[in-house]
């Protein structure tokens, strides 16, 4: 599951943006539908209902451990997909896609003035948070003030999207203003136009919680180590408090976390129809698959690319993901140090481009759930545009290898990947980058494969612009143009270019600027692609896959509805018997 990465750099630029994030187009209904018309956020059509069978406890293997139970102070995947479970937003996204923004606990899209600024939502009536207290627009008030008020230290750091997404806290923050005229209408007020904002807001961390609970449990107490509410040591229905379809039960760290079904869900026709979910952290793929081939568990949301085909014929069903929502690359750091590496040289980006068989990495650690990329980042994401990218070619990599006057000892290069760690656009890094090696070497390179512990350095080293060639991807936080290639990877900071790349491109970054701050998304989408043509002219990074992680479950579960952006909704899912 992905971690966020660069949250620094992030925060800075964003809040030297004063804004967010990138456009996407909305679906709207013309009128705020009945509450009974409406499909929630975790509705999928996956089995008739007249064949469900409701009850049952389904086990479920995570990659790893929950990390906190309040969402709006966590960043990893694991905790997102649980208290994705229990609590709701305004907004959410079509169960199965990355980018169908729907309304959830807003019975409409919110309408949107004229400049861009002020967005206002008219509330779902009738509902109740899990511990009976009413859900109205003063409680979306009061999360969104209280995001907004974290104080500097852990709150901030651990509050890791509120800070990307809005551009810091307090009055950095691109939240002018939100207020509740009345109990159902809710205004927020941006001081810069976002156009990434109603795309943003889908993410699991911008989840209502109830007043009532955070207060009683003393959530924004710190140290977080101390802060029970965060910790989930609370009684059940204390913890983690929100509108969705299960309650969060227990955490036993390290061992399992329990959610239940909400006997009173405020969307009685997709209520959960499993009476619990126990999630098990596994961290190792050899013991998810063998947990899933024994019955250990029901489900996995992870299995290795490389056991699907030993999974399927032990009975297990891969779940679809449909369209991918990461990518891969080899990235080219064109100053190391305040230096300029071989990778400034246009022609060795290249040779270093037209030599790798991305093909034939597929073939190798994908088994066919990934495709080569055709931009620079996947086609399902908002705002992207396809670029005509140098084709695999030995014999015109050795051309402009030539053409570009490196030779002798400044061939001998250095490829680092990263150690200890499995990531969906990487299950078997080591594996990936001898191949690129040994491609990079039948046209001129001598390479040296190094590696760095993923959590023992990698990450700061890449990001912070120590490495010249190396691996390294991203997992979409949301579906838009802007979260790939100005929060991950090529957003500027104090007015300099990424030290990651090294890409000093003034002109992308203006657009990138301008497109963060349009009024309507295709402005925003033609600048994003005017960025995206930019990179197809420079090549500063290779892309390499765009991956579809697998997952499994075994024959007793139906109804499930898989995404490629990590988040599935189990409200659907039941257990034959």
């Amino acid at each position: 599951m992905r971690k966020k990465l660069g949250s620094l750099l992030v925060i800075a630029v964003f809040a030297a943006a004063a804004c967010s994030s990138s456009a996407t187009p909305s679906p709207a209904p013309t009128a705020p539908p009945p509450t009974s018309a409406v499909t929630s956020q975790a509705t999928a059509v996956a089995t008739p209902a007249s064949t469900a069978v409701e009850g049952g406890n389904m086990v479920y293997a995570l990659n790893g451990d929950m990390v906190l139970a309040d969402p709006s102070l966590v960043s990893d995947g694991n905790s997102l997909f649980v208290e994705a479970q229990v609590v709701q937003g305004l907004l959410g996204l079509q169960p199965g896609t990355i980018s169908t923004v729907i309304p959830v606990l807003a019975a409409a899209l919110p309408t949107v003035s004229a400049d861009g600024l002020t967005y206002t939502f008219t509330l779902r009536t009738g509902i109740n948070f899990q511990d009976g207290t009413p859900f109205n627009a003063d409680a979306v008030v009061y999360n969104y003030n209280r995001w907004q008020n974290y104080p500097p230290g852990d709150l901030q750091t651990n509050a890791y999207y509120y800070g990307a997404v809005f551009g810091g806290f307090g009055t950095a923050s691109n939240v002018a203003s939100v207020t509740a005229p009345d109990e159902q209408t809710v205004v927020i007020t941006l001081k810069t136009p976002q156009s990434n904002f109603e795309l943003a807001s889908t993410l699991a961390v911008f989840g209502i919680q109830s007043p009532t609970a955070l207060k009683a449990g003393n959530a924004d107490t710190t140290p977080i180590s101390s802060n029970k509410y965060a910790q989930g040591e609370l009684p059940q229905g204390q913890d983690m408090v929100g509108t969705g379809p299960f309650i969060f039960k227990e955490w036993v760290p390290g061992d399992h976390i329990t959610i239940v079904k909400n006997p009173n869900y405020w969307d009685a026709a997709n209520a959960a129809l499993l009476n619990q979910v126990t999630f098990k952290p596994i961290g190792d793929s050899t013991a998810t698959l063998q947990a899933l081939q024994s019955n250990g568990v029901d489900a996995a949301f992870s299995i290795s690319p490389l056991d699907v085909k030993t999974a399927q014929s032990s009975g297990l069903t891969i779940i679809d993901r449909g369209s991918s929502c990461n990518q891969l690359n080899l990235d080219m750091n064109q100053s190391v140090g305040g230096k300029a590496t071989i990778y400034a040289n246009k022609n060795v980006r290249l040779a270093v481009s037209e030599a790798v068989n991305k093909q034939s990495y597929v073939d190798a650690f994908y088994s066919g759930l990934g495709k080569v990329p055709t931009g620079f980042m996947p086609p399902a994401t908002t705002g992207f545009k396809a670029e005509t990218l140098p084709a695999y070619s030995v014999s015109q990599a050795k051309a402009d290898l030539a053409a570009s006057s490196v030779t002798g000892s400044a061939l001998n290069i250095d490829l680092y990947y990263p150690s200890n760690v499995v990531r969906p656009y990487m299950p078997d890094p080591k594996g990936i980058a001898t191949a690129i090696a040994n491609d990079l070497t039948a046209i001129g390179f001598t390479v040296n494969l190094k590696t760095e512990d993923w959590h023992g350095g990698y990450v700061s080293d890449a990001t912070s612009g120590k490495f010249a060639l190396y691996l390294f991807g991203w997992t979409c936080d949301w579906a838009g143009a802007d979260n790939f290639l100005y929060t991950a990877w090529f957003g500027w900071s104090g007015g300099k270019p990424n030290p990651q790349f090294g890409w000093n491109n003034a002109t992308a970054n203006q657009d990138m600027l301008q497109a963060l701050q349009a009024t309507t998304p295709d402005a925003a989408n033609a600048l994003w692609g005017q960025v995206q043509d930019l990179l197809a002219q420079d090549l500063p990074v290779v892309p390499i896959v765009n991956s579809q992680p697998p997952g499994a479950y075994t024959s007793k579960v139906h109804g499930y509805v898989g995404a490629s952006n990590g988040i599935e909704y189990l409200n659907t899912v039941w257990l034959s018997q």
